[in-house]
């Protein structure tokens, strides 16, 4: 039997080298980083790694890679550098800055192969530097998923115990500029222990020497000339190689094929790229004190040429831009209200309470056979809410309203909030023994009805919301209630792709698009109207008012010129204009470009 199981695993992996690369489904050179996000910082204790650097949108940029003329890259940039600015989360100095980027609401990877073509500096003792993926989950790390495609930089230990193997001399003597590894994480829970309590699940973890392998290379060393890495990665495997002087390596003995505890592997995924300096990856100095000094000759340069995915097995799925908007009116929790999309608990949602706060109470059912209903447990404050696994674009709420039916004491003060992927919230306040959103509170059933304006804040991105309904109380009352019939209501009916006609207007696609330094809206009137147009960044915050009058029926146009409410010029993006004529909008999608 083990026999005849040796040799079906392989012919199914002959079958996976031997399968063909597909077509080109995108593909980032780095003209420009209207794909990517620039973060700033040095996270929570480091990214959670105890790294030393303070991430600054002045060491990334675009540049011609030196020796390819005309040929653009990425480049970070990692410094010796220290200011007023550069702390860490409790506002402790650091002494190192670089650079790191993310995709996550512009660009997302569903299987396919991934190509990556990277150029590392010397990182001698301290660099850390690498190209990975991140579930777009809303579920926390390492729920989501993450996939590393390349990482150096890594300790001895974990170099010499793997040296015996894909270009190794087996003397434990190479450095972390002579060895390249790769790295797949998941939660399980057969891997939570005391030193382990997250349940992450690494593939790199291999005490047994059985199937890590990581790439060795000597002489000439990794660094300071391109290599290509590539993921493989389909609805049931994900393979990491890397190609050298035109050789391909794989990076593991076989490739990880998924299971019931890996399934964080057939959702999607965004791209992010940093060079991060010290850390518990490394052998050299982190934020626990713990380490030998830093030595990585600064500054130092890290390029990455492109990034490309091809369909893989007949497989793969690029989506550019935040998740598809919804619109009309969206469901979170309900059984009877007509919606044109909806959340189901248990397949896309699922209902949270936060720290045990709350247990099952007894209330019936606003409406249908389904309801949400609690006693509070006591603690000094009770939290829960609906979250979608994956983000929720409700942008083209803006002007909507969050519904709820209610049943709860008078006498119990209550916040609702809604938290977005980035970790923001925002919450309006329901006091006690008041009127407040409509809601009346007379032992029975009531509706609230929130205008989103009020609850959406300063800073909740809308396009990339994960919590789309919370339920919050601070005070230590005790109490039970119940929550029924949450939908999202007057949503734009338009998406952002097409010309949309509605009974009394017609909404154009700006032209040029993209633009650079104004573009011209045009739009027709079936009637006299008064018109509004605003622009919006990709946040959902609006930026301009360009019109906000009656104007006649027939066709008209304004233009933008790029500036924001104080006439200051915007940064290149992605920026939406929705016109408004009496109780209806509509929106689009423009891009400027610099």
């Amino acid at each position: 039997m083990n026999k005849l199981i040796t040799i079906i695993f392989a012919l199914v992996l002959i079958t996976g080298l031997f399968a063909e690369i597909g077509d080109l489904l995108w593909e980032e050179n780095f003209d420009s980083l209207d794909n990517w996000i620039i973060e700033t910082g040095n996270g929570s204790w480091g990214w959670g790694n105890a790294e030393l650097e303070y991430y600054s949108p002045n060491n990334v940029d675009i540049a011609e890679i030196p020796g390819e003329a005309g040929n653009n890259a990425l480049r970070i940039t990692a410094r010796n550098e220290s200011g007023a600015n550069i702390v860490d989360q409790w506002g402790n100095p650091l002494n190192y800055t670089s650079g790191r980027l993310n995709t996550k609401s512009k660009v997302s990877i569903q299987y396919g192969v991934i190509e990556a073509r990277v150029l590392i500096p010397d990182i001698n003792l301290g660099g850390w530097p690498a190209v990975w993926l991140l579930g777009t989950s809303t579920l926390g790390w390492p729920r989501c998923g993450e996939m590393d495609m390349m990482e150096m930089g890594g300790k001895q230990s974990y170099r010499n115990l793997h040296d015996s193997h894909n270009g190794g001399n087996n003397q434990d003597n190479s450095t972390v500029n002579q060895s390249v590894s790769a790295n797949a994480i998941y939660y399980s829970e057969d891997s939570i222990n005391p030193d382990n309590p997250s349940g992450a699940a690494s593939i790199s973890w291999d005490p047994n020497d059985e199937s890590c392998r990581p790439y060795y290379s000597y002489n000439p060393p990794l660094t300071g000339r391109f290599l290509t890495y590539r993921a493989y990665w389909d609805d049931t495997s994900l393979r990491f190689t890397v190609i050298d002087n035109n050789v391909e390596y794989d990076l593991y003995e076989e490739a990880l094929y998924f299971d019931e505890s890996s399934t964080e592997f057939q959702s999607p995924f965004y791209l992010v790229t940093n060079l991060a300096i010290g850390g518990l990856f490394t052998d050299a100095l982190g934020l626990d004190g713990s380490g030998a000094p830093v030595s990585m000759p600064l500054p130092a340069e890290m390029y990455v040429d492109y990034i490309k995915v091809n369909e893989w097995n007949d497989m793969g799925e690029v989506h550019v831009g935040p998740p598809e908007f919804q619109y009309e009116t969206f469901g979170i929790f309900t059984d009877n209200t007509t919606t044109y999309n909806s959340l189901e608990v248990g397949v896309d949602a699922e209902i949270y309470v936060w720290e045990g706060t709350l247990s099952q109470g007894s209330i019936a059912p606003y409406e249908g056979d389904n309801g949400i209903t609690w006693t509070t447990n006591g603690v000094g404050w009770f939290g829960a809410g609906v979250m979608s696994m994956q983000p929720t674009n409700l942008f083209n709420f803006g002007d909507g309203y969050l519904k709820f039916h209610i049943n709860i004491p008078a006498h119990i003060s209550f916040q609702i909030g809604i938290i977005d992927a980035w970790g923001n919230q925002s919450y309006v306040q329901f006091p006690a023994h008041q009127t407040t959103y409509g809601l009346v509170r007379n032992g029975q059933w009531g509706q609230a009805s929130i205008p989103v304006d009020d609850l959406r804040g300063d800073f909740i991105d809308l396009r990339m919301l994960s919590y789309e309904f919370v339920i919050l109380e601070v005070s230590g009352a005790q109490c039970e209630f119940g929550i029924d019939n949450i939908y999202w209501d007057g949503g734009t009916v338009s998406n952002d792709e097409e010309t949309v006609e509605i009974s009394n207007f017609e909404l154009s696609q700006n032209y040029p698009n993209p633009f650079n330094p104004s573009t011209t809206i045009s739009y027709s009137l079936i009637e006299n109207s008064f018109v509004e147009i605003e622009i919006y960044n990709l946040k959902g915050q609006k930026i301009n008012t360009l019109l906000s009058e009656n104007r006649t029926k027939g066709n008209h146009s304004v233009e933008w010129d790029g500036t924001d409410l104080s006439k200051h010029p915007v940064s290149s993006g992605v920026y939406f204009y929705k016109l408004k004529v009496n109780n209806q909008s509509s929106m689009k999608k423009m891009i400027l470009l610099k």
